[in-house]
This record gives C-alpha cells, sequence and structure tokens, in this order.
C-alpha cells in the first residue's frame, strides 16, 4: 500500500512557487474528497467555504462553519470529514514557509518567519472571527483563493502579499504560539501515533492484528486501545475498515477489476463482510458505489 497517503509526497505548486490551492469536497456524494489523518512538510491554511467541516488537528477534534478558517502547522497530523450528510466544502492553501524567505537574511526573516520554519514558534490550531483582526486574516485567505482561481499576471506577489499580511495580524496580536512542555508530550504522541498509522498503511491488504499495532507504539494492548481512540476518535479496527474502504473506492474505478479482486486485495477474504463493510462507509454497495463513478464520468464527458 502507498503511505504517500499519509505523509505527502507530492510538491504543491512548483519549485519556484511552492504554493497550491485545492477545492475540498467532503459533502457526501460522487464528488466526495476524503481526507484522512496525514500529516506533510508544508503548512496548511484551511478556509471553509460552505457548511461544516469536521476538523482533527492533533489531538483536537471541532466542528468549523463556513466563513472560519484553520492553521495546520508543519508536520502537525490532520483529517477532515463532511459531520453530517449537508455541504462541507473548504479551500486548503498548501504552501512552504520557504516561499516567505527574504534574499538575504534580515530581520523579517530572523524575527518572525525562521521561527516558524524551526518550529519554535507555531500558527494557532483555529482562526472563529471573534476579532476584526481575525476577520482580517480570513479575508487574506479569500483573497488567496481568489488570486489563484484567476492568475492574473503578478499575482505570485499579492498572494505572498496576503501571506505576509496574515502572519503580521498574527503577531502584532500575539497569537503566534510558543515552545511548552505541553507540545513536546503532543508531539511526541503524535509521532507514536505516526508509527502505528504507517505500519496500518503497510500492511492494509494483510491481517492486522492488535499486539502488532500495541508494538509499533510501544504500550500495552490495553494502553494502545485508549491511545488510539483518544487520538482518532476511532477504535482500531473502525480505522482499518475506512482506510481500506477509501482505497477500495479508488480501486473500483477501475472497471476491469471485479469486487471479488478489490476485497481480497485489501485483506476481506468474505466478500459478504466486505459489502457490508462498505455499504456502512460509503452508504451505498461496491456495485452500486462504480455504476455511480461510471455514470458521473460518463456524464463528464458529455
Amino acid at each position: 500500500m502507498d503511505v504517500r497517503d499519509l505523509l505527502e509526497m507530492r510538491t504543491h505548486g512548483d519549485t519556484m512557487f511552492h504554493l497550491q490551492v485545492y477545492e475540498v469536497v467532503l459533502t457526501r456524494g460522487p464528488y466526495q474528497q476524503t481526507v484522512n489523518l496525514h500529516w506533510h512538510a508544508e503548512t496548511e491554511f484551511v478556509l471553509v467555504t460552505e457548511g461544516t467541516v469536521r476538523f482533527r488537528v492533533g489531538h483536537q477534534t471541532f466542528d468549523v462553519p463556513a466563513g472560519q478558517a484553520v492553521l495546520v502547522n508543519s508536520e502537525e497530523l490532520h483529517s477532515m470529514i463532511a459531520p453530517n450528510n449537508a455541504p462541507s466544502v473548504c479551500q486548503a492553501i498548501v504552501f512552504d514557509l520557504e516561499l516567505l524567505c527574504s534574499c538575504g537574511y534580515d530581520r523579517i526573516q530572523h524575527q518572525f518567519i525562521q521561527p516558524l520554519i524551526d518550529k519554535r514558534r507555531r500558527f494557532p490550531t483555529r482562526i472563529e472571527v471573534k476579532w476584526p483582526f481575525e476577520q482580517r486574516i480570513v479575508e487574506q485567505l479569500y483573497e488567496i483563493v481568489r488570486l489563484y482561481g484567476t492568475k492574473v499576471t503578478g499575482y505570485e506577489l499579492f498572494i505572498k502579499a496576503c501571506l505576509y499580511q496574515v502572519i503580521a495580524e498574527l503577531v502584532t496580536h500575539d497569537m503566534l504560539l510558543g515552545d511548552c512542555s505541553s507540545q513536546h508530550l503532543d508531539d511526541e504522541r503524535s509521532a507514536r501515533l505516526k508509527r502505528v498509522l504507517t505500519y496500518i498503511e503497510e500492511h492494509l491488504g494483510e491481517r492486522l492484528r492488535l499486539e502488532d499495532l500495541s508494538a509499533q507504539a510501544h504500550m500495552s494492548e490495553g494502553h494502545f486501545c485508549r491511545f488510539f481512540k483518544e487520538m482518532t476518535q476511532q477504535k482500531p479496527m473502525q480505522y482499518i475498515n475506512e482506510r481500506r474502504v477509501d482505497l477500495a473506492a479508488r480501486l473500483l474505478q477501475d472497471p476491469r477489476r471485479s469486487i471479488t479482486s478489490v476485497a481480497m486485495e485489501l485483506g476481506f477474504h468474505d466478500v459478504s463482510y466486505f459489502i457490508k463493510v462498505f455499504r456502512a462507509h460509503k452508504n451505498c454497495t461496491p456495485l452500486a458505489y462504480r455504476k455511480r463513478l461510471l455514470q458521473h464520468t460518463s456524464n463528464d464527458s458529455t
């Protein structure tokens, strides 16, 4: 299985302008995108544009309505889901902080940018628009999304200016977080969970035993189950089945793959059980899901 789903290895933007904006549709249906727990080296600013999005960032889980934002630090575990059947859409701005480095090492980089790169300072998780400066931050994020969509001449300059404006607002209002012992504990717990998630991804098509998972976290089985539930809001097997179903949904895009072969590849040796688990996560059978996909593809091509 491809661990890159967890640790994103793709380049966002290009080497000359390391930033990309993604529309993420979490609303259940043929356009739904899944954003499971993962992490990446880049920073990510997420602007909720429609409905409500349920975020998991580090050990926190919270719902964010349209018009608010979430700031995800480099290497921070995070996920996004639709909390219900209502519309749930956001715009993810993913960028390398080194994009904001100065040509020469100056006061701006020394005081404000380098501490973020070195993780001596961190972005706050939520922008809830309780204060005027938070509204200004959200407006800058909307402007980045607009600029990236139009790509007018010089849009890179305007986007970079918007990012500086966001950081300036956070600095001015003392919103950047410093180093603390509780953060070190969160980082250590996240590192343990990352080892477990990576192990699951590498062995997704095999039998995954609780004793093997707990060994990855260096915990007893009982302690590990409590730890995993606290960190992911799911029991280990619930998470594993969700990952298997998400991958199955991708494999079903290939009409040459039989449903039985997909089930077997993902560790389901009982096809009936695979169908039951798939229906629980996708609200339809694998066959119905494939038909919907093919119909959607056919409509797009006409």
